[in-house]
This record gives structure tokens, sequence and C-alpha cells, in this order.
């Protein structure tokens, strides 16, 4: 006898094998035993969840003679045409390759004839979303409408793309994907009835690979199983899988912490090595990292995580120097590679490169703690400070290279991601500083500190001592943002940490007015005029001409820059 596969061999044959569906399979018992059945279902999911095979349970318990009304008997004229694989009274539909009006039309004409064996005829149309607007026209007044003797039953992955018409014309049943517990609990229930001895683990591999789909979950048992035999190994299935073993993602995590890039191209030599494709080793390495991160914090426990107690002590000891702020900018490097990989000609290369930017990634940190000391004219005198600074040159063009090319997603949350300035550079980058502050959204204190300069001190002082000083008409402290900042202690010291934050650096901050010099006020006084005032007082010969004619303005007309420097152009030509 011809093999069958797994996953045809042990399709669910009534309600009761339904896994995972229990809500839906509920439902359907109470509607045949009440005699509330619908005409027409919709049966939606993702793949392999069981749609279908529902859909083959529901007609042979509609059709069958038993005495059970909920569970086929196998022995009726009905279950044996059914199982026969060409039934009288069930028409199994592929509408992925039959989407015309003229297949429906077909449907229509079957329609009017009554059943030959069992009580009803029901129509299975697979992939229904599949059909032209056409044959979903067509097939409206029979589905809202239909003989009495028939049922509709649709299955789809993309409801999205069934017509409204349709879905207001069905009873919709949203099958679950499966979890992996309960995946698991059947893979462990068919190696018991086929004598295949496997382990725990080796299970887990292949309910966590199924990704909710217990037809994936049989095929890549069956998979494993041609190649294993009776004996399954965790090791065997992830050599047949082409699943990265777990050691190599320590590996790398140890290579990332250490700063060893050597290691991270050594770990994909490793993987290339045994025959590891990268998006499945870039999944294996998401899976580690969203562990890693949930054992430290005990977030779960190992049975959630489907990891054995050593596993999971073993992830809460390793790279205990990275930080969760450092995993979780690792983890965005690594969902931006995976979102490029598939338009890279050279995938190698980008991996390597990655992993080789994660190894640098916390020397950002230190490139700023080398900052902080220049910044600190008295820790130069350190010698380790002293290292630090004549390091920062060879490192500054490596590390400028890899900032750019990494856009950190948590910029302004640590000291790596905020802007350190110089004592002698911080007074003309404070305008910049005040224009971020204000798209901070923070409008009240924004406005208290608009327009102010900073004045430093001696940068030889520490703390280092600057003063936000406010301008005004006369030297006084009638300014509304100085009262703002004066009657507000909790500016002055977001002021104080926003000025840290770039300097690296104590300071000391004072709060001062001083009135306007000759220039501001000119400034002011020419932005209220207008141009036509303005060149009055540019042009003595325009003010004279005002006199001599007692001329006044009417109206002035902006001249386009095109035809400004036509009209200069032929006026050069003119003299």
């Amino acid at each position: 006898m011809a093999y069958i596969a797994m996953a045809r061999k042990w399709r669910p044959q009534s309600f009761s094998d339904m896994v995972g569906q229990e809500h839906i399979a509920k439902t359907l018992e109470n509607a045949i035993q009440g005699g509330r059945l619908h005409h027409a279902f919709l049966f939606t999911g993702t793949r392999g969840v069981g749609k279908t095979t529902s859909a083959r349970i529901l007609a042979r318990t509609l059709n069958c003679k038993g005495s059970d009304p909920l569970h086929p008997c196998g022995e009726c004229d009905s279950c044996k045409d059914i199982a026969g694989g060409n039934p009288m009274d069930v028409y199994e539909i592929d509408a992925a390759s039959n989407t015309s009006v003229d297949n429906i039309r077909d449907v229509i004409e079957r329609v009017q004839y009554p059943p030959v064996i069992g009580k009803y005829k029901i129509f299975i149309i697979d992939e229904v979303h599949m059909l032209s607007t056409g044959a979903f026209n067509a097939l409206l007044k029979t589905l809202e409408e239909p003989p009495a003797h028939v049922i509709f039953i649709f299955a789809t992955t993309e409801v999205n793309k069934v017509p409204q018409t349709i879905l207001s014309r069905v009873q919709r049943f949203d099958f679950k994907r499966l979890t992996v517990d309960q995946i698991r609990s059947r893979l462990r229930y068919i190696c018991e009835q086929e004598g295949i001895k496997a382990t725990d683990e080796a299970l887990d591999i292949f309910a966590e690979k199924a990704d909710g789909s217990m037809r994936d979950g049989l095929t890549y048992f069956d998979q494993a199983y041609a190649f294993t035999g009776n004996e399954m190994t965790a090791e065997s299935v992830r050599s047949v899988l082409g699943i990265p073993p777990v050691e190599l993602f320590f590996s790398l995590i140890q290579s990332i912490e250490n700063h060893d890039i050597k290691g991270c191209f050594r770990m994909v030599d490793d993987a290339v090595k045994i025959g590891i494709e990268f998006i499945p080793l870039l999944d294996g390495f998401g899976k580690f990292l969203r562990n890693l991160l949930y054992a430290r914090l005990d977030a779960f426990t190992p049975d959630a995580l489907n990891i054995t107690e050593e596993l999971y002590t073993k992830y809460k000891s390793c790279a205990q120097s990275l930080t969760n702020g450092d995993i979780l900018r690792i983890s965005k490097m690594l969902i931006d590679l995976q979102g490029t990989l598939r338009y890279s000609t050279n995938p190698r290369l980008l991996v390597e490169t990655t992993f080789a930017r994660m190894a640098w990634l916390d020397r950002l940190v230190d490139l700023r703690k080398a900052l902080a000391a220049i910044n600190d004219p008295k820790s130069a005198e350190n010698d380790a400070v002293k290292k630090k600074v004549t390091e920062v040159s060879a490192m500054i063009d490596a590390q400028e290279e890899v900032q750019a090319s990494y856009d950190d997603p948590f910029a302004g949350y640590d000291q790596g991601g905020v802007q350190a300035f110089s004592r002698y550079e911080i007074s003309a980058a404070w305008p910049s500083i005040l224009s971020n502050i204000a798209n901070d959204g923070d409008y009240v204190f924004s406005a208290a500190i608009a327009g102010t300069t900073l004045e430093t001190g001696d940068p030889e002082q520490n703390p280092f001592p600057i003063a936000l000083t406010y301008a005004g008409s006369t030297e006084n402290a009638e300014n509304w943002g100085y009262r703002q900042m004066t009657e507000h202690p909790e500016y002055v010291e977001r002021v104080t940490r926003i000025l840290e934050d770039r300097l690296q650096t104590k300071i000391a901050l004072s709060i001062r007015t001083r009135a306007f010099t000759e220039s501001e006020l000119a400034e002011q006084r020419a932005a209220k005029m207008s141009p036509y005032e303005l060149d009055l007082e540019k042009e003595p010969g325009l003010s004279k001409l005002q006199q001599m004619f007692a001329t006044e303005l009417v109206f002035t007309k902006k001249l386009k820059k095109a035809a400004l420097v036509a009209q200069t152009d032929e006026e050069d030509c003119e003299a």
C-alpha cells in the first residue's frame, strides 16, 4: 500500500478530533442538535488550521445516516460514498483554478437537483476569495435563497478580499492559530500511535516552526521522520530542517559583548558550514534575544518559553555587561537587517557587517566618556583619561562611519543618543538646542527660554559657569521669560540637565538679564519698519524725492526673481 503523508493520515474525522478549534466545533454541534443550521458558512483563518477539514467533517456529519448525529459512523452509504473520494452529494471546488462566471453557473445548475444519497447537497468552495467579481455576483441570488437541500461552505485565508455582499449572507467562523502546546500534544499522540520515540525538545522544534499551523507541523514531522526513523532527537531534527543550534547564538552574543568582530565572523562561517540559511539564522537569533530579555526580566517561566530549566539559567547568566537597552538596540538592528536581506546581492557580507556593528555598538558610549573627560580639565591629568584622549583620534573615523550607517531608535534616552559639545562650542550651539527643545512639545517651557543666550565663564573652572541671559529694553527683571524661570525652579533644573547632557560635565547655572545693545535695538526697529520705510532710510535720493514732490506710497509690487534678473540684464545692455 502506498505511503500516506502524516497530514492526510491523521486528518480529523469528527468534531471531537479538531485541535484548537473547540469553539467552532461546539457551535456547529449545537446548531446541528438544535436544528438551527444555516444554509451558508464561511471558514476563515491562516493556512493549515483546519478550515477545509472542518468543512468535510460538517458535510459527513450532516449526511451521515447513523444513530449519532454528531459523529459520522463511517458505515452508512453516505459515509462510504464520501470516503470513496468522489461523492455524489458533496462537491469540493478549488476557486483558485475555477474563478470564472461559467464555473459558478455550473454550480448554480447543480443546485437545482436534490441529493442522491444523503440529506443535503453540499458545496465546499476553497479559497473563495479567488473568485472573480462576476462569479461572486452570479452567486448572490442563489446564496441568498438556496433550496432547502443545499448548504454552501466557503473557506478562505484572505477574508478581506471577499465582497461584503457575500459576507452578509453567510455565517462567519474565524479559525485560531494553534498554540505550541496544542501542536506538541497532537504530535505526541501521533508518536504514541505510530510507535515513534521522539524527545520533548524535538517535538517543541516542530511546534515552534509550524507557526500555528498543524498541517505545517505534520509536514515537518513527516520530513524528519523520513530521515530519523523511529528514533527522533532534537539534533537530528535541527539537522534535517536546517535550524541553527542555540549554541551558535550564545557564541554570537558573547562576541558582541566582548567587541570580538572576528568571533562574529567565525559564528557566521560556522553556520554556513553546517548548512544553515541566513533567514532561519536571523529568525533564530531573534528568538534568542527575546528569550534572553524575558529570562532577565523573569517575565515568563521556562515552560512558557518552551525551554529547559538549565537553558533558562544559562540565559540569565550570559552577557551580563550588556544592558537591557543594549539588547533592544541589537534587536532593532536585527529587524532592520531582516527587512533588507531579501534585496541584498551579497547577503553574507550584509549579515557579517551587521553583526560587526552590533559588536561596536557600546563603544559609542565609550567615546562619549572620552569626550566628557576632554571637557573636564582637571581629570585630564589622570593617566587613564590621557589614554582615552589619545585613542579618540584613532577611533573617531570608524565611529562616525558606524553612527552614520545606524539610525539609533533610542536616541535621546541615554548619553549615546545626545550630541555632545565642548565648553568652547556650547554658546554657539545654544540656538540649535533651543530649536530641538521647541520640537519636544512643551510649549510653555520652550517659550520661557526662547530668545536667550548663553554666556560662559572660565573654561578651566569646575563646575563650569554658565549664565542664561535675557535681553530687554532696560536692564531689569520685567522680562516674562525671566520671571517664569525664577518662579519655576524645575525649569532651572531642566536647563541644567540639558546642558550637562551636552557638555558631559557639571555646570553652575545662573539666570540674569541685560539691556539691549545698540545693534540689537537697531535690528528691532528695522524689523518693525516696512520695506518702503527701510528704503527711505537707506537711500537719501529717495527721501529727497519724497520731500520735493510730497509723494505718498499707494502700493508696492514684489518682482519675481527671474523678471528682476532679466530687467537688470536689459539695463546693463542699454548702458
